[in-house]
């Protein structure tokens, strides 16, 4: 099969009034197409890893430069941490890694940085994620220590003023507010779903929030990111009566992750995919985002939780031509990353923390992994380059 092909296999059951988004995302750059094709990724790393790890590690699975972001949580205080669990699952804790360090590759171009500080990040997100791992324990971010692009990102989160955001998602006409339908963030959802998902999500909010009294406004379709694009994806405007103020939800479709064809470890039976996702995530994360519940809507499962503005997450402009930004933030993902592999530790058969140090005390794998990460980067736009050559001959439109 070719890539296009391969991609078009895989996206065939998600819904043609968005897919067609995906493909055309796909197309933007070869970062936009990596953090899309994550199935593409592991299913070559299957093949060809040439480094034994008997590891078992709860990994997020979609481990890249863009999956770290801002956010506060049930307590009210801001974190920065890995924001996306859908490909969530027990797999060797290098295979994050991996697909960490390529990622730094696929932006080199966006980033402008010379081959040798790519070279220079990936020793430091690597050296950083063995010492933590060596020590054998999970660190906290602070807020109190930060400085440069996590100083950044944390306060942005925790300066915005709540009701300035709520108004630049909404639209009010004559005291009744719903949601701003820009066709590009958001598209309007026909009245039989919607009212389905309001009284759904009412009745839902009376069981997670017996203390107060919320009531769902209105319910759109929600298009963001990359890889989830073509699922089922709601944003909800709820009114919470007990404080008089507005808040917004993402409901997302929750799909069986991308990585478990390629990952021979035995998985947990879970009762559905989203209880899947939201576990892991609450088991890696020091906090996880406030309103995190999963919610059954005709026979599926989704993840709902607050909705996380596209700007609370890393963005690579930040970072042009500034190599030293960037290995500054890397250290602090690294840090998060084996945070949480040790945080989630020993549950359901994963590795306990003294396999996980042996890991990382021992050096035979480092060298053919670090090997590995710039071959896969050269993969990645190759695949790109051919991925581009059949959607601009209109591949993707005969279908």
């Amino acid at each position: 099969m070719t890539i296009a092909d391969k991609i078009w296999a895989f996206n065939q059951d998600r819904y043609p009034t968005t897919v067609s988004r995906k493909y055309a995302l796909l197309r933007q750059s070869a970062f936009r197409f990596f953090r899309g094709t994550c199935h593409l990724f592991y299913e070559e790393l299957a093949q060809k890893i040439s480094w034994e790890d008997p590891t078992k590690a709860w990994i997020c699975g979609d481990l890249h430069l863009e999956n770290f972001g801002s956010y506060k949580g049930d307590n009210g205080l801001v974190y920065f941490d890995m924001n996306d669990f859908d490909e969530a699952l027990l797999a060797p804790a290098t295979w994050e890694l991996v697909r960490m360090l390529t990622s730094i590759y696929i932006a080199s171009d966006e980033l402008a940085f010379r081959q040798e500080d790519l070279q220079q990040l990936s020793h430091t997100y690597l050296d950083t994620y063995r010492q933590v791992m060596q020590q054998g324990k999970a660190m906290v971010i602070e807020k109190e220590t930060s400085h440069g692009l996590l100083k950044f990102f944390l306060e942005q989160v925790a300066l915005r003023r709540h009701k300035t955001f709520i108004q630049s998602r909404i639209i009010t006409r004559k005291k009744q507010s719903t949601l701003l339908i820009d066709n590009e963030k958001t598209l309007a959802l026909n009245e039989p779903d919607k009212t389905k998902i309001k009284q759904l999500l009412d009745k839902a909010l009376a069981r997670w929030r017996p203390d107060i009294t919320v009531q769902t406004k209105d319910v759109a379709i929600r298009i963001a990111g990359t890889g989830s694009v073509g699922l089922l994806r709601y944003v909800a405007l709820v009114y919470n009566q007990t404080n008089d103020k507005f808040h917004l939800l993402d409901i997302k479709e929750a799909r069986t992750s991308s990585l478990s064809p390629y990952v021979s470890i035995r998985q947990p039976a879970w009762p559905d995919q989203a209880t899947r996702i939201i576990t892991l995530q609450q088991r890696v994360q020091h906090v996880s985002p406030a309103m995190l519940h999963t919610l059954p809507i005709d026979n599926r499962s989704f993840v709902v939780k607050t909705l996380q503005p596209t700007q609370d997450r890393m963005d690579l402009t930040l970072c042009k031509r500034r190599p030293e930004r960037l290995a500054d933030i890397l250290k602090t993902m690294a840090i998060i990353n084996a945070s949480g592999q040790l945080r989630a530790s020993g549950r359901q058969k994963a590795s306990n923390a003294d396999a996980l140090i042996q890991m990382a005390e021992n050096r035979h794998w480092v060298r053919p992994l670090l090997q590995y990460v710039k071959a896969a980067g050269k993969k990645v736009q190759q695949d790109y380059t051919a991925y581009c050559k059949a959607y601009d001959t209109g591949f993707f439109n005969s279908y």
